[in-house]
């Protein structure tokens, strides 16, 4: 083409060069439709082996459809040569030559860029020692946000190798449209809502880091389950926030009008709240309930007539497991009172009832013997928090003299602590002898005005008697029958 084509146009005829520049061409192209029929399934088989090396779905699904059809795209690209030989045979190798020349380094800088990129992506990334002591996640996040971010690039760098190709082609003139008031217009458009979602994205990791170093055992003790409620409840408020307005941000850079969007979420989100009424009630219960710090994971309280400890307590309900092991699950909303047990200190109030005949002197000083010697077990005394308080005789029951007890203990030690202490209260009550009463009657046969009562009638029976009726003997001395008392023991009444 280069020279026995100038040299026939020259010497001959530029008709008789045109037709031997189409010669050549036509043989080119059926030695290249050869050589590519030779290789096709070699070919076919080392891209399909390299789409399953990839890691890159994209670029896995395109070098499969290359695999499949890198002939056609061979054949149709030796076909155009041979086109354009013939319609514009004065220009057509340059032309070509530059195209083919502009394909084949926009390729080979895209594969570059791209290895380079995989090289970076296929290693881990290394927080240090201190800060990854401080923030635990932080480490397994980059290593799941840069790998994301660098596949983006590589298919944003593949976009780009593709419009060089085709402006290689003069199928469309990239560099033109760069230049151009839409090109520029879409070209700052994208890099605006890649960075809001970059910046995002980085606010969410930081956001996510702090609230697990928050969460994580440091130096300063693990977190209260308060503070574990709260911020995980924080932790999705701060995600759902970040995503409507990272949404509502980008759409507004790409040109969307999103005051009606922001007037149709309003409306549907009137409508749910009316529609889930209870639903919302027990989420803004919720809310109050972890700010004001009434009840916390392991807690025992008292909440909907109900006593159990805490187990589970999320934003919506409190599950709550009673002393028969019942697990009881509560909506916020049903709530009105909650007496949490757990709350700094408790109280053990013991009210010892003794007889009336009895000294409250000498029983309180039994009830103050008994607390000494609970606080001789080292088990029940490191709960005790204070000495016994005696209040005195609280009630002159109907019979019983009360005295009342308190000791304060530990929150959730005031049970055990009252069990162990009414246990020592008995043995030395008992040991003293001292009457701790059961209940009694006394019966009242009435009274006349003038003071005196009727007679009580009693008929007592003696046991002998009843013998000898049984045995049928009637007869008796005259003196037991008017003396039944006489050598008789009176078992009955």
């Amino acid at each position: 083409m280069l020279l026995l084509v100038p040299v026939v146009n020259f010497y001959v005829a530029p008709a008789l060069g045109h037709l031997v520049s189409l010669l050549v061409m036509l043989t080119a192209f059926a030695y290249a439709l050869a050589i590519i029929l030779q290789n096709k399934k070699r070919v076919a088989e080392s891209i399909s082996e390299q789409a399953e090396n990839s890691d890159f779905a994209f670029t896995k699904i395109i070098l499969n459809m290359l695999s499949r059809s890198w002939h056609l795209l061979a054949i149709a690209y030796f076909a155009g040569l041979l086109l354009v030989t013939a319609i514009r045979p004065e220009d057509a190798l340059p032309v070509m030559l530059q195209a083919s020349m502009q394909t084949l380094l926009a390729i080979v800088v895209g594969l570059f860029i791209s290895a380079l990129l995989t090289q970076v992506i296929s290693r881990q990334v290394q927080v240090p020692d201190e800060l990854k002591a401080r923030f635990p996640a932080l480490q397994a996040r980059l290593n799941e946000f840069i790998p994301t971010s660098l596949k983006i690039v590589r298919l944003v760098i593949m976009l780009v190798v593709f419009a060089f190709v085709l402006d290689a082609w003069s199928l469309f003139n990239f560099t033109a449209w760069l230049s151009s008031e839409s090109g520029s217009r879409v070209l700052g458009t994208v890099l605006t809502v890649v960075i809001i979602l970059l910046i995002a994205k980085l606010t969410w990791i930081a956001f996510a880091s702090w609230v697990e170093h928050k969460l994580s055992p440091t130096g300063r003790g693990i977190a209260s389950a308060r503070q574990q409620t709260l911020l995980k409840l924080l932790s999705n408020a701060v995600m759902i926030a970040l995503i409507v307005f990272t949404v509502m941000i980008s759409l507004a850079e790409l040109g969307l009008n999103i005051g009606p969007l922001i007037a149709g979420a309003g409306v549907v989100g009137l409508a749910i709240g009316f529609g889930a009424q209870t639903l919302v009630k027990d989420v803004i219960t919720g809310i109050f309930i972890q700010l004001e710090n009434a009840i916390n994971t392991g807690d025992v309280v008292t909440a909907d007539n109900i006593t159990g400890t805490a187990e589970n307590l999320t934003i919506r309900s409190l599950g709550l497991r009673d002393r028969f092991g019942t697990y009881h699950l509560i909506p916020f909303s049903s709530i009105t009172t909650v007496s949490n047990y757990m709350r700094g200190y408790g109280y053990h109030v013991g009210d010892y009832g003794v007889a009336y005949r009895e000294d409250t002197d000498e029983v309180t000083t039994h009830l103050r013997t008994a607390f000494d010697e609970l606080m001789s077990d080292p088990e029940q005394s490191k709960d005790v928090m204070d000495e016994l308080e005696v209040q005195g005789v609280s009630a002159l029951a109907d019979s019983a003299v009360n005295i009342r007890v308190r000791i304060k203990t530990l929150p959730g030690s005031q049970w055990s602590v009252g069990r162990a202490y009414n246990r020592l209260v008995k043995r030395h009550l008992d040991a003293a002898g001292i009457e701790i009463p059961f209940p009694h009657m006394t019966l009242y046969f009435g009274q006349n005005k003038d003071g005196s009562a009727p007679p009580v009638p009693l008929n007592l029976v003696s046991t002998q008697a009843s013998r000898n009726a049984e045995k049928g003997l009637e007869q008796q001395p005259d003196e037991a029958r008017s003396n039944p008392q006489s050598g008789t023991d009176f078992d009955e009444v």
